[in-house]
Order: structure tokens, then sequence, then C-alpha cells
């Protein structure tokens, strides 16, 4: 049935995101109070958003990826590796294939990992489907129990389960079965956005004049006055004319129309929406070239970093992660599970170690253990196993120790 499935988008593989994705939301509700239709491609024409995208997606599609499991109290490294997580697709790249699942959530609010599987039912590769194809459902079976199933316009009348489509929601409405689509949420300020930015087009289009006027003496006929537009247009409209040297003859006057107010806040209308969008997605204003108020967070741009990872890469690398054990699970491997390094861009090399070092002397780390974050190999002998504490500490209801005296 998978194979029936992804035999459908076979020939769109080489096709645009716009081709695969191009259909984006319901257009009856995607029309916003700004006049502007708000779809997944219109969203992205908007630089904010596209940054914002971008740069989630690919924060979390290059981390490094590893599958582990806990042995006596530590994380160890599982191996042999699954096939297909060092290989997710014959086409396309591990990145490339995670790029899409963050893409799909930041865009949809869910993404769906179709599986490919050998008639032993071993993953043999991945594929992330088109979001507004795929349709979840919430079915009973036979025995009363509620299982998630799946269908597709490109394979009408079949039903596919939890074992062909693994399922990675964003963040949820109770009582619900799928994500919240963040441009649906957030398609009002979007629009507005998409609105600012086509009237600033427009504006700098004319030669960033809202508007004039050429008043001569006497009457013009129709095809004079066309005429004089037509020929002042020629010369003066466009971004690179704006300052020509204008010639007026017989007693013409030039008047230009001042800016309203509402026109005047262009610029604060276009800073307003890279703050939204840096809010709608969790990314600090700073690093979608914001710097406006780069101390509002913490105590500056290092702080807003670790902010960054904390709270707006965490959840994205924690979802993809339970999807990955999820396949591995189906797959039968019961204790492993899928974990992206993101110690490592979290700490400035500095503080990584001042940290190692103090988590080794109260003893909460070993030395092996620090290894490990470091991708490096235990010590031999075990001599990196121990935990060490410093000998001058004890309990504070301890009694004095007045032996000595």
């Amino acid at each position: 049935m998978i194979r029936r499935l992804l035999g459908g988008r076979t020939e769109s593989r080489s096709l645009s995101f716009q081709d695969i994705w191009g259909r984006g939301l319901d257009m009856t509700s995607a029309r916003t109070a700004s006049g502007e239709s708000v779809t997944y491609d219109t969203a992205l024409t908007l630089s904010a958003v596209y940054a914002a995208i971008r740069l989630l997606s690919d924060s979390v599609s290059t981390l490094s990826l590893d599958v582990m499991y806990r042995s006596n109290g530590s994380e160890q490294k599982f191996r042999p590796l699954p096939s297909w997580v060092l290989s997710m697709s014959t086409e396309l790249r591990n990145h490339e294939i995670l790029g899409q699942v963050v893409t799909s959530l930041l865009l949809d609010g869910n993404a769906y990992l179709a599986t490919l599987r050998d008639g032993t039912g071993r993953v043999l590769s991945l594929s992330v489907l088109d979001p507004t194809d795929i349709t979840a459902n919430l079915t009973t079976d036979e025995d009363g129990i509620q299982r998630l199933t799946f269908t597709s316009s490109k394979a009408a009348g079949v039903t596919l389960t939890s074992r062909d489509i693994t399922m990675v929601r964003g963040l949820m409405k109770p009582g619900q079965i799928t994500g919240v689509s963040p441009i649906t949420a957030a398609r009002e300020f979007i629009g507005l956005g998409i609105a600012t930015q086509r009237f600033g087009a427009a504006f700098f289009g004319n030669g960033a004049t809202p508007g004039s006027v050429i008043e001569v003496p006497g009457q013009l006929s129709p095809e004079g006055a066309q005429a004089l537009k037509t020929a002042w247009n020629d010369v003066h409209k466009g971004s690179g004319n704006g300052s020509r040297l204008a010639v007026l003859t017989e007693s013409a006057k030039f008047s230009k129309i001042s800016l309203s107010p509402e026109d005047s806040q262009f610029l604060e209308t276009r800073q307003a929406t890279v703050q939204d969008v840096a809010r709608l997605y969790g990314v600090p204003p700073h690093l979608l070239a914001d710097a406006s108020g780069s101390t509002s967070w913490g105590s500056g741009l290092h702080e807003q970093n670790v902010a960054f990872s904390q709270y707006s890469l965490r959840p994205l690398v924690t979802r993809v992660e339970a999807a990955l054990t999820s396949i591995m699970r189906s797959e039968g491997i019961a204790v492993a599970y899928a974990r992206f390094d993101l110690e490592s861009m979290r700490r400035v090399t500095a503080d990584r170690w001042t940290s190692y070092s103090t988590a080794i002397q109260t003893g909460v780390l070993s030395i092996d253990e620090v290894r490990a974050y470091e991708g490096l190999a235990a010590l031999p002998n075990d001599l990196g196993t121990k935990h060490y504490v410093p000998l001058n500490l004890a309990p504070v209801d301890a009694e004095p120790d007045v032996s000595s005296e």
C-alpha cells in the first residue's frame, strides 16, 4: 500500500517545493482582513517567515544523530545502527529528509514520514509526504481499541496505519489528533506583512513617490492628459528614476502629494512583522537580522542563543527523536532510542569545559560520561567510570570533629 502512495508522487520528486506543497491552506479560510490570501507559498514570500523556517529546519537537520541505549545507569551507543538511520532515502540525504520533517511541522503543524519496508517488516527507507494530502483519522477496531489511520487522495480507497506512516505533531488542541498550523494560526499578521511588502514594492516602483499631480492651464483632452501622464512616467517612474531632473513647459506645475501618517509607518510595520514572526516561531529577533531589542531577552545575545537552543530547538528535536524512536520500535528494537547532539550547539567551548570540571569535581558526571558528551571513547580499564567528590564536604547537620583538639 505504501508503495502505491509513494508511487503516485515519484515523478514529482524533481519538482520544486512550491510544486509539491503548492496547494497550501484551504482557500475558503485563507483570505485575511488585509485582503491578502495566506497560503504556505505566500507565507514563504515573507522574508521573516522564510528565514525563521530555514533557520530552525537547518539547525535541527544538521545536528549529529545517533542511536543510544542505557546500561547500568549510563548512556551507551547502540550498534549496529539500523541501515535506514545511516541512509534514510536513496534519493535524498539525511539532512534533507530531516529538514523536510521540520519544515512540514513549521508550516502545517504536522509531518508524515512514510516507511517503505521489505517482506520481513524491516524499514528500507523514509519519505516525507505532502501534509496537505494526508488525512488522519481516529478509528475504532473490532476490539473497541482506537487506532490512528491515514488516507490520501493519491491512494484512493486505501487506509494506511501507523506502521505505514509515522506522524509528527506540533502544538495540539485538546481533543484533537492533528497539530495546529502556525501559518493558519498567524494568518492575519502574516497577511498584514504580505500587504506591507506589496505596498513597499509598489511605492518604490513608483520612484518612492506615493502620488503627484501635474497642473496645466486650460483644459486637456482625455488623449492629451493620457499622453502627458505616459510621457512623465516613461522618464520618472521606477526605483532608479526618482531623482531625475524634470522639465515642465507651458506653465505646467508639479504638485507632490505628501505621505499620509499611515504610509509613513511603512518601515515600522515591516519591523513589527519581523518581531511577530520571531515570536511565532520562538526565534530571537537578532537571528532574523533584527537586533533592535537584542538585550530584551536575557542579558545579551549569548543568553538569547542559549534560550533559542533550549526553548525553540529542543521541542522540535524531541518530536523528531520520538518519531524516529517509534520507527525503531516498529522494527522490534525495544531498548534503543534516537538522540540528536543538541548539547554541542548549546554550549560555548569555555563554558562547556568549566561546566565539565564542576560536574566532575562534585560527582555529577564521571570522566567517561564527559568524554561521551564530546564523542570520545571511554578510558581503558574502567579508569574513567568513577565519580569523585571533595573530601572536605559533610552534611550540614553533622557534629564537628573535635578529636584533634
